[in-house]
């Protein structure tokens, strides 16, 4: 299981933001979430020399221990020993202490941290950090001694800064060639961030301020971890070259840019199965709003678990203010019969006709198949008029993904009502001949017979 080891360096109330943290993952237990991140606190201790800052009290460890959370603590200290560092940290309950490679007297540091390790027959995970600037190789005469790698992915000292790209190398490394070593990763690790360590094998993220500056939004900032770890982290089966042209995703297609992962959406499906239930809009904005198509997917999937009568309004409102990223025909079919179609069916023809017609006066082709793929279920109930009216204002577009679309729709109107879903199609065609595409889609479960009537 992959580790969120939560920094509190900035946190001015610490009792009150874990106390927040707590009910988050309250929440995550309750509707049973298995494989999400291990949550534990992350100790940041500054000593003023080797690090221009003082970092947070040592003393603090007591109040984290109230609330029984797994503590790391890192010492960005020049001095652990003589300074007493880490004989209080072992003495306040913490089991993982951190040095950095670049003190002074590291090997002598690290000796001592040995001797405590048998002293407590074992029971201390030592782990030593590097500089962005530093080798990574310079670690590999010690890995027989240490239990973990802290890679530092931004300068030590601060938080806030951002994720320097290269720490990513070194965590590969260390994981090819050492893969029983728990590495783990400190700085600038947020939703933007996060997908590179994970790609790499990381053991375990530090995140900071993402989380402690949104002391509100605990749960959305942990639905999008988690969320990027189950992508991220799923098997990459799929055959990617075949789906890019599928949804497009080649230079001059209508999805060029999209970035596919290679998730079955079976796997993306079951996902989304597991998180609809705590994850919250916001969080959803994240995914929807991606490059990754498959994030996209995720958010889409999740919103046709998640809509039903009493919010539909707010699943609708959060569609209309995101149909910009729903920009492909696998995300349209899949969203619009379900959080629209299925969910307006107790309405009038009038009032269906209203809503979806703001989607087919659209410019946007893929805002206007949302309201023509949103009658399926309308035309599986047989409102034939309401269909007949919509289908109307787009009937003779010559765009191939309104005419699939629309014969989509009629075909499952024919299911249920042939012989009037017959008579439009012959008025149709005499008025004006009927593109190609829609008859193919629409005529598909016709008899011959029936298909020469229509010519």
């Amino acid at each position: 299981m992959k580790n969120l080891s939560i920094s509190i360096l900035n946190v001015d109330n610490i009792p009150t933001f874990l106390d927040k943290l707590k009910r988050a993952e309250e929440i995550l237990k309750k509707e049973k979430i298995k494989d999400s991140f291990n949550i534990s606190i992350h100790f940041d201790v500054m000593d003023n020399k080797f690090v221009p800052n003082n970092g947070i009290d040592i003393e603090k460890i007591s109040k984290v221990n109230n609330f029984n959370y797994y503590i790391d603590t890192h010492l960005m200290v020049q001095k652990p020993i003589a300074d007493g560092y880490i004989d209080r940290a072992i003495e306040l309950g913490c089991r993982d202490i951190t040095i950095h490679y670049e003190i002074d007297d590291f090997d002598r540091a690290l000796d001592y941290l040995l001797k405590k390790k048998e002293e407590l027959d074992g029971k201390l995970k030592i782990g030593v950090s590097i500089k962005p600037n530093t080798d990574v190789t310079k670690l590999e005469k010690y890995i027989n001694k240490i239990d973990k790698v802290l890679i530092m992915s931004v300068e030590p000292g601060f938080g806030g800064q951002k994720y320097i790209d290269f720490a990513t190398d070194k965590i590969e490394y260390i994981k090819s060639k050492y893969p029983s070593i728990f590495v783990q990763v400190d700085g600038g690790v947020n939703e933007d961030t996060l997908k590179s360590p994970i790609r790499a094998d990381v053991d375990s993220v530090v995140v900071g301020s993402y989380i402690t500056k949104a002391e509100d939004k605990i749960i959305d900032r942990l639905c999008v971890l988690n969320g990027i770890l189950d992508i991220e982290t799923a098997p990459h089966e799929a055959n990617i070259e075949f789906e890019k042209r599928t949804i497009q995703a080649v230079e001059g297609g209508y999805a060029q840019g999209d970035i596919l992962l290679g998730i079955k959406v079976p796997r993306i499906r079951a996902i989304a199965k597991k998180w609809y239930k705590v994850i919250t809009f916001d969080a959803l904005s994240y995914f929807i709003s991606s490059k990754i198509h498959d994030y996209r997917r995720f958010a889409i999937f999740c919103l046709d678990l998640i809509v039903n009568k009493d919010n539909y309004d707010k699943v609708k409102n959060f569609i209309d203010n995101n149909t910009q990223h729903i920009n492909n025909w696998d995300l349209v079919d899949s969203l619009a019969p379900i959080c629209i179609g299925k969910q307006i069916l107790d309405k009038t023809d009038k009032e269906i006709y209203n809503i979806l017609r703001k989607y087919t006066k659209s410019s946007n082709i893929w805002t206007k198949r949302i309201g023509i793929v949103s009658l399926l279920y309308i035309a599986k109930e047989n409102r034939k008029k309401v269909v007949f009216d919509v289908i109307d204002d787009v009937f003779y577009e010559q765009f191939h993904l309104y005419q699939k679309a629309s014969g989509w729709v009629l075909r499952e109107l024919y299911k249920v009502n042939p012989e009037d879903t017959l008579q439009y199609l012959i008025q149709k065609n005499k008025e004006r001949k009927i593109p190609n595409i829609l008859k193919s889609y629409a005529t598909e479960k016709m008899t011959k017979e029936e298909k020469e009537r229509i010519k």
